[in-house]
C-alpha cells in the first residue's frame, strides 16, 4: 500500500482482502506455565481496548470533511473489523496462558471516555496512538517470548497494526491543508502520544517488570514511531518497519 495515497477504493479493497482470514485455533498442547501472569493480564486489558470503535464507523459514514468519500467509511469499517479480529486473537493468547478476560478497566475507559467527546478527526489521532502504542508494546513482548505460539499470534497483530498506521495517517494528511492546522496537529499529537505512553507504562508495569522490559527501551520505540506517525501526516513520507523480534 502507498503510504501516500488517499485512494480510499485502494484502501476498502486492500482491507477487504484481509477479511476472510480464519482466526487461528485455541492451542491447549502447549505449556505456558513459565510464563508471568501479568502478561496474561497485560494482554487482556489491551484485548478490551480492540473490542471497541464501532462509533467512529457511523461518523465516518456521515461525515462532510474534505478529502474522504465512501470508500473511506467503508475501509473504516473493516479496519474496525480487523481490530476486533486482533481482540479475538488476543482473547486466545490469555486463554492460553490461563488468564481471564475482563469486562472494564480504568485506560480502556480513559480512552474509550475521550474518543466519545471528539469529532472524526481527534478520534482518528486517538486511533494512531493506540496503534503506536500497541505496535511497539506486542513487539517488544514478542522479543522477550521464547519461540512459541503467542509470540507468533502478536507478531502478526504487529504486522497488520503496520497499515493500520499508514491508513490513519493518510486520512489525517488529508485533514492539514495549512502551515497552522499543521503545527496545531503536532501541539495535539505530542501531548496525546506522552499521556497515553505514561498511562500504559503505569498500567503495564507488571508485565514489563516481569517480562524484563526496559522502560527506555519502550520509551525510545514510542517516541520514535511517534516521530515517524507525524512526519508522515505533515508531509514527510516514512516508511513504517518492525524488526523481527529476536
Amino acid at each position: 500500500m502507498d503510504n501516500g495515497s488517499t485512494n480510499w477504493a485502494e484502501w476498502q479493497k486492500f482491507f477487504a482482502n484481509r477479511r476472510g482470514r480464519t482466526l487461528p485455533s485455541l492451542n491447549h498442547g502447549s505449556d505456558y506455565s513459565n510464563l508471568p501472569e501479568s502478561l496474561s493480564r497485560s494482554l487482556a486489558v489491551f484485548q478490551l481496548g480492540e473490542s471497541g470503535g464501532g462509533t467512529v464507523v457511523g461518523q465516518a459514514r456521515h461525515s462532510k470533511l474534505p478529502g474522504i468519500d465512501a470508500h473511506y467509511a467503508e475501509a473504516m469499517a473493516l479496519f474496525v473489523a480487523e481490530e476486533h479480529r486482533h481482540a479475538n486473537i488476543l482473547a486466545i493468547c490469555v486463554r492460553m496462558l490461563g488468564g481471564q478476560l475482563i469486562a472494564r478497566n480504568w485506560t480502556a475507559k480513559l480512552f474509550v471516555f475521550s474518543r466519545r467527546l471528539m469529532g472524526l478527526r481527534l478520534k482518528v489521532l486517538v486511533l494512531l496512538v493506540a496503534e503506536i502504542v500497541g505496535l511497539c508494546y506486542y513487539h517488544l513482548l514478542a522479543s522477550r517470548l521464547p519461540a512459541c505460539r503467542i509470540r507468533s499470534l502478536l507478531q502478526q497483530i504487529v504486522d497488520d497494526e503496520r497499515s493500520h498506521l499508514e491508513f490513519h495517517c493518510s486520512f489525517l494528511r488529508t485533514q492539514l491543508q495549512t502551515p497552522w492546522q499543521r503545527r496545531l496537529f503536532v501541539l495535539v499529537w505530542r501531548s496525546t502520544m506522552l499521556a497515553a505512553a505514561v498511562v500504559v507504562m503505569i498500567d503495564h508495569r507488571g508485565a514489563i517488570r516481569d517480562l524484563g522490559i526496559g522502560r527506555d527501551a519502550i520509551w525510545s520505540r514510542w517516541m520514535r514511531y511517534s516521530r515517524l506517525a507525524e512526519r508522515q501526516v505533515t508531509g514527510v513520507p516514512t516508511e513504517f518497519s518492525v524488526e523481527p523480534a529476536q
